[in-house]
């Protein structure tokens, strides 16, 4: 029974952390209930997108370091339309430059067997500098109404900061095409595969190098989706957002349960992983910590949560031989 017990615990121990974060953020805050609402409805969706991205990487056996300048180009081409009244094809455009980016970085590591961290962080800083570069730091705000309405409208509304937002939508609809893709569809189970062993893999038949490419492709997507929300949520987009995108969605996996060495995990662990750092942002705010301590403390996180994943499958293993 204590073994059960124990071995539960160990299988939920994310979200358990999740519940304690959110107790304590709440019991801090001047309305808990509306402080709920501000994070899960405007905080929680964007970095929701772009840490699937990450996640489908990681799944795959590699990472994407290069999320943060694709959201930053992408979402800031697709303004430079938006601005001028072309709001879908803006957005179409903003997604198509991400699946390019994200083309370049999968035949790089598939073709070119370059490592997905030297691959993906040098198209990071390539893309970085062409923002910075070409578009000399600029800002692009006021967009029309039609675009703000992704970040302003609400399906439901019980009050002017309570409401169910269509960021909060949109991110809950990616979110299930997403997990339907890696339970449901044979790509998913490819990708699963090619993370585990794919030596074993390729031998079965499956090509490879265009599974990898393939999930690379859907993280550039991702990753401009998410630009283009932030850009939606702030009225603005901007050329030096993203920097700590990487960061915090290698955070948010790993502290969700999903382990670098690919094949494991799942999306689903990352919702709860997203939930825990934009609830402790939060509960760090409420209690009045400096945010110069943020980059500090997520850095911790990670080291934690990889000792943690470490231990849980050491125990898990132990537990299921006794």
């Amino acid at each position: 029974m204590k073994k059960k017990i124990w071995a539960h615990l160990l299988r939920n121990s994310s979200i358990i952390l999740l519940i304690v974060i959110v107790i304590v953020a709440s019991l801090n805050a001047n309305d808990p209930v509306e402080n709920f609402f501000t994070v899960m409805m405007s905080q929680a969706p964007f970095m929701l997108v772009y840490c699937l991205g990450m996640t489908l990487a990681i799944i795959r056996g590699g990472l994407d370091l290069s999320i943060g300048s694709v959201a930053a180009f992408s979402s800031y081409i697709g303004a430079l339309l938006i601005i001028e009244g072309y709001i879908v094809p803006g957005i179409i455009t903003a997604i198509a430059i991400g699946a390019a980016i994200g083309l370049f970085n999968g035949v790089l590591i598939s073709k070119i067997n370059v490592h997905p961290f030297i691959a993906t962080c040098g198209t990071n800083w390539v893309v970085r500098g062409l923002v910075l570069f070409i578009l000399a730091g600029k800002k692009i705000f006021g967009f029309p109404e039609g675009f703000k309405l992704i970040s302003t409208g609400s399906i439901v509304r019980f009050s002017n900061t309570m409401k169910i937002s269509n960021p909060f939508v949109i991110s809950i609809v990616i979110f299930l095409i997403v997990l339907f893709v890696l339970r449901k569809t044979v790509l998913g189970r490819q990708i699963y595969s090619v993370g585990a062993n794919p030596d074993a893999t390729r031998i079965t038949g499956v090509d490879t190098a265009i599974v990898t490419t393939i999930v690379y492709i859907m993280s550039g997507m991702l990753a401009a989706i998410a630009g283009i929300l932030y850009a939606a949520v702030l009225d603005c987009a901007e050329p030096t957002i993203g920097y700590e995108y990487g960061l915090m969605s290698i955070a948010a996996t790993l502290i969700g349960g999903t382990p670098l060495s690919g094949g494991k995990g799942g999306v689903a662990n990352t919702v709860v992983g997203v939930l825990i750092i934009v609830f402790l942002n939060n509960a760090l705010a409420v209690l009045g910590i400096s945010h110069l301590w943020q980059q500090a403390v997520f850095g911790i996180i990670i080291i934690f949560a990889a000792l943690i994943n470490r231990i849980k499958e050491r125990q898990l293993m132990l537990l299921e031989m006794y």
